[in-house]
């Protein structure tokens, strides 16, 4: 298998509206594989009357949305950066949106490294809670990682609400492997292994960054390497009645060609050309799926408050065809990344236009999906209801939301 799959779609739970909402670069890490454009340890903090303005513009995007669904959706809004955790205006937010929003359920992307004060705020505040585990922390930032994901696991009260995304590094390979198999798997800690570089942007080589540090943002895997991870989705597979492994060695080892997972590490449905036969995966090796039907806008909402940009995707930044021509300026070096077919879909500070454009279309044109996918690799988001051929699609569309014309 994998490369004849023409339609993946993921049924568990209840259908969930991801905001993937980066509060700010500044981070008190500053790893090598993510760039200046992603982090940065002196970039000034955002400001809570600021946040407020952008939830506003959650909510109303998401009321929008909501008319057309056929059943009752979740609304996930997750925290990243940068380090959300280490601005204090954070701290005002969650409590803030628990009080005016409570439909949003709140989950927290950090890298672990907070003091008991505020651990506790974020255990009694968050309905979720993922840490991203950095092999090239410092030996204190790594040591309190460590013992923050121990001491949530014995205190949070689901520990399906605790993951690990632990980073692969391949310089730090056995370190990563060693808190997998002698620290999280016996305190029964939740864990993703997450290879770094697995989407078409990245880079092998050294190359000095816009702040002039070295980055090395895709990382090559060994034979053996790859049999590790090889394995642990070998065993995610059978546990879900699939007894093939859908994971392949990639001759070069580069991370783009692995494959990849849901990151929030749901199973997929996947519907193969040998047969009308549906079956289960928590790894798909298929990553091209050009001109395809997609149903990202659904599923997905990012939003980048250090450039003023939301995107319905983050890797993808698939648009909706006709939508709203916007000038981002704080996108500075990076204004490639706004194209015709992809890039941001407004700024926060306009969004107005963009909500105004999007009730019309719903109106007008029905609800609006993504027709044609213009990108050649995708990332995160593979588990987003999608299809090669219109029948397969339309019928995906349409156990989600109503009114698809």
């Amino acid at each position: 298998m994998d490369n004849n799959v023409k339609l993946i779609y993921s049924d568990e739970g209840l259908p969930t509206k991801v905001v993937v909402w980066d509060l700010g670069r500044r981070c008190n890490h500053d790893c090598t594989y993510c760039t200046a454009f992603m982090h940065s340890t002196t970039a000034p903090f955002n400001s809570f009357e600021q946040y407020k303005k952008t939830a506003e513009f959650i909510d109303e995007y998401y009321s929008i949305y909501s008319m057309y669904h056929k059943a009752d959706w979740r609304v996930v809004v997750s925290f990243t950066g940068g380090e959300p955790a280490i601005n204090p205006a954070f701290f005002k937010l969650v409590p803030w949106l628990r009080e005016n929003y409570p439909y949003m359920e709140l989950n927290l992307t950090t890298n672990g490294t907070w003091g008991e004060r505020r651990g506790q705020f974020l255990l009694d505040n968050l309905d979720s809670i993922t840490v991203s585990y950095h092999c090239e922390g410092t030996d204190k930032q790594r040591a309190l990682a460590r013992k923050n994901m121990l001491w949530v696991r014995e205190n949070i009260p689901n520990k399906n609400k605790l993951k690990v995304n632990v980073m692969m590094h391949m310089d730090h390979f056995d370190e990563a492997v060693d808190l997998i198999e002698n620290y999280l798997k016996p305190n029964d800690i939740n864990y993703i292994p997450r290879v770094l570089g697995d989407d078409e942007f990245n880079s092998t080589e050294w190359v000095e960054d816009t702040d002039g540090a070295m980055r090395r943002t895709s990382h090559t895997y060994t034979a053996k390497q790859q049999d590790y991870l090889k394995n642990h989705w070998k065993a995610k597979n059978e546990r879900v009645g699939d007894t093939i492994s859908l994971v392949e060695t990639s001759k070069d080892g580069l991370a783009a060609k692995m494959g990849r997972m849901c990151c929030g590490g749901r199973c997929m449905t996947v519907k193969s050309e040998d047969g009308n036969k549906e079956r289960n995966t928590m790894f798909i090796n298929q990553s091209n799926f050009k001109d395809w039907s997609c149903m990202v806008n659904w599923f997905f909402l990012h939003i980048e408050e250090d450039n003023d940009a939301v995107y319905h995707h983050q890797t993808c930044r698939a648009k909706i065809p006709g939508s709203p021509k916007y000038d981002f300026p704080k996108l500075g070096s990076h204004q490639h990344l706004n194209a015709e077919t992809t890039g941001p879909i407004c700024t926060i500070s306009d969004s107005g236009r963009y909500l105004e454009w999007l009730e019309n279309h719903f109106v007008e044109d029905g609800p609006p999906v993504i027709k044609s996918c213009p990108n050649v690799h995708c990332g995160c988001g593979v588990c987003v209801p999608k299809a090669r051929d219109k029948d397969d699609f339309d019928q995906l569309v349409n156990k989600y939301i109503i009114g698809y014309k």
